[in-house]
């Protein structure tokens, strides 16, 4: 008799096929179910500053009931205030060595954001944050009001359930690349395939590194959705790559 070699899936739980989704386009989605198994959260948006001294809150992950564009116009308006870039730094800042911050926060009528909340329908807000070198990430997760307040129940799973979301949004960066490697520093310093690149290519390669999405690249940048595209397309065609993850290897590999 012969023998049959039967495959079958490996085993996963779900918070391994949680991770397993991190560097894929379906992270945000994935990410948001899972805290939704313990709160009920309409949207989650995270923030990356890659430098503390010169605070610049790039929105980088985000999914939930809100569309793209009224993130991306949330985001735009909440980063060109001083004083919340201020509040970015000073959560970033709070959080121990290794260790995170996570509050709980109600808008006041006073504040820049209670417009944004109140238009968006948005009762409360759960933020994570946690230094990483030289700069941080700041998570939000906010609470529709049709769900009304959070009770200390919910409250108190969340807060078992966020360092590990926090954790996996700075994981996604991590596996696609660090700020430290650049296509903008190797285009500088003539390394090839990357002389090949505008200067606004390469910029646009570095965020794509940094595991920053399309939408919030073009935030960054000042730029259309569709120009990042283009951007992208053509940076990818000229250093023979098909992927922000391919990108990131390559430029990895000759960052030395």
């Amino acid at each position: 008799m012969n023998d049959i070699a039967r495959t079958s899936p490996l085993p996963r739980d779900p918070v391994a096929a949680l991770v397993a989704t991190v560097p894929t386009d379906g992270f945000g989605a994935a990410l948001l179910a899972h805290i939704r198994s313990q709160a009920e959260i309409a949207n989650f948006g995270a923030f990356l500053v890659p430098d503390l001294r010169n605070p610049q809150p790039v929105l980088s992950v985000w999914s939930g009931q809100m569309s793209d564009y009224w993130f991306n116009v949330n985001a735009r308006r909440i980063t060109s205030h001083d004083a919340l870039r201020r509040d970015f730094v000073d959560r970033i800042r709070r959080a121990p060595p290794g260790g995170l911050v996570i509050d709980r926060w109600r808008p006041p009528a006073d504040d820049p954001r209670a417009p944004i909340y109140a238009r968006d329908r948005v009762i409360e807000r759960v933020s994570v944050a946690s230094r990483t070198g030289r700069g941080g990430f700041v998570s939000f997760f906010l609470r529709g009001d049709q769900s009304g307040w959070l009770t200390e129940d919910e409250l108190e799973r969340l807060r078992k359930v966020l360092p590990l979301a926090h954790e996996l949004i700075g994981l996604r960066h991590r596996l696609v690349g660090s700020a430290g490697a650049t296509a903008t520093g190797l285009r500088d310093r003539t390394v090839d395939p990357f002389t090949a690149l505008s200067p606004r290519e390469a910029e646009v390669c570095d965020h794509a590194v940094r595991g920053v999405s399309v939408a919030g690249t073009a935030l960054a940048l000042g730029v259309s959705e569709n120009s990042v595209r283009t951007l992208r397309k053509r940076a990818w065609r000229k250093l023979g790559v098909g992927s922000a993850t391919q990108l990131a290897s390559l430029v990895l590999s000759d960052r030395g």
